[in-house]
Order: C-alpha cells, then sequence, then structure tokens
C-alpha cells in the first residue's frame, strides 16, 4: 500500500531528524542529569541529618516516614518526579529511547506511589510498598540491561550494568531480617550505575546506538 509506505517512511524520517538534531540529546540529557541531582542530593541531605541503623535496615523508605525528613524528601522526589516526566517527553518512539521514555514515566510516578505507602501504617502498605519499590529495581534493571547487550554493547556500559547489579543485589540481602545492613548504599549504587548507562546513552551519538532506528524501506 504505497500510502501506507509514504506515512511509515515520512515518519522514519521525522524521528530520523529528531535523533540526529540538537533538539533531542542536549536538552534530554540537561533535564535527566537535573533530576539525578535533585534526586541525589535530596538523598545526601536526609543522610546528613539522619544516620541510625533504621537507615541501614530501610534505606532510602526510613526517610519518608521520618517526621525531620518527610518534607524534604517529599519536595525532592516531586521535583525530581516531574523533572523526569518533562525528560521523558523529549524521547521519540524508536529504539532504544522508547523503552528509556516509559522507564522514566514509571520510575516518575513510582517514586512518588512509594511516598503514599508508608511502610509502617500497618501491613498492607509494607507489603505494597515493597512491591512498588521492587518493581521499580526490576524496569530499571530489565531496561539497563537491554541498553548495555542491545545497543550500546560498550566496556563503559557493561561496568555501569554490573555497578547497577551490584548495588541491587547488596540491597535485596539487606531486606529486613537479611544478612546484611546495606540497605542505603545498596540503593544508591543501584541509581548510580542506571544513572550512567542512561547518561552514556544520552552522550552517545544517535547514529552509533545499535537499531536506534527502524530499518528503511527498500524503493
Amino acid at each position: 500500500m504505497p500510502g501506507r509506505n509514504e506515512r511509515q517512511s515520512s515518519a522514519d524520517r521525522r524521528d530520523q531528524g529528531q535523533l540526529e538534531g540538537e533538539d533531542f540529546n542536549e536538552p534530554a540529557l540537561h533535564q535527566v542529569v537535573a533530576s539525578e541531582a535533585v534526586l541525589l542530593l535530596t538523598v545526601m541531605v536526609c543522610t546528613v541529618m539522619i544516620w541510625n541503623n533504621n537507615v541501614n535496615v530501610y534505606g532510602i523508605s526510613y526517610f519518608g516516614v521520618t517526621t525531620p525528613t518527610l518534607p524534604i524528601v517529599a519536595i525532592g522526589f516531586l521535583a525530581g518526579s516531574v523533572i523526569l516526566i518533562m525528560a521523558s517527553r523529549k524521547f521519540p518512539d524508536v529504539p532504544p529511547y522508547g523503552l528509556v521514555k516509559w522507564t522514566l514515566r514509571i520510575v516518575s510516578v513510582g517514586i512518588l506511589l512509594l511516598l503514599l505507602t508508608p511502610y509502617t501504617l500497618d501491613t498492607f502498605f509494607n507489603w505494597t510498598h515493597m512491591i512498588l519499590g521492587a518493581s521499580i529495581f526490576i524496569v530499571e534493571l530489565y531496561t539497563g540491561g537491554v541498553l548495555c547487550f542491545r545497543h550500546l554493547r560498550d566496556r563503559l556500559s557493561k561496568y555501569a550494568l554490573i555497578i547497577q547489579f551490584m548495588g541491587g543485589v547488596l540491597a535485596a540481602l539487606s531486606l529486613p531480617d537479611n544478612m546484611l545492613n546495606f540497605m542505603l548504599e545498596g540503593e544508591v549504587i543501584f541509581q548510580i550505575g542506571f544513572m550512567v548507562l542512561l547518561n552514556h546513552l544520552l552522550r552517545t551519538e544517535p547514529s552509533l546506538v545499535t537499531s536506534a532506528l527502524p530499518p528503511q524501506p527498500e524503493g
């Protein structure tokens, strides 16, 4: 069908221009880095304010159920979430950027839902909070693996994925009643690994990202 092929070709060219133009990489990278800075600064400020065994056991979640740090976490996570949504709008719907777009949106909504489900309230909220946190980790780890093995395929992406995986293992082994008490460290290491992968993708020329664009129709 010529009409359909022409529309598809036009969409491909539009995506190509969006990927290759300056309007995609730099603004998206700036907003992603801004959200990362806001979220990491929030955690840093809360850590300076409160550091005790509960932080080691419950990690970032503890800051959301403690009166002195709750306002800071709420403001920081809300600001980071808004910036992530703004950044996600810059991504085209082509691999791997479409996956990253939806990952950022899931994370932005997820961190707000974590605030709205304090684990100290009751068993239901505790389990909901844990499921939300695990879901965010799984989505980020899946996206990190796809970026590393299918699209970037270089040494830096592999190192970043290893960091992300090690942070996830450390956090998993630090769950309450488990063998370690390094939940906060594991969460931060995991997120740093994912941030490095994401930033590396946005600093890489789209033409060098494997399968960044769908194949062009012949003829």
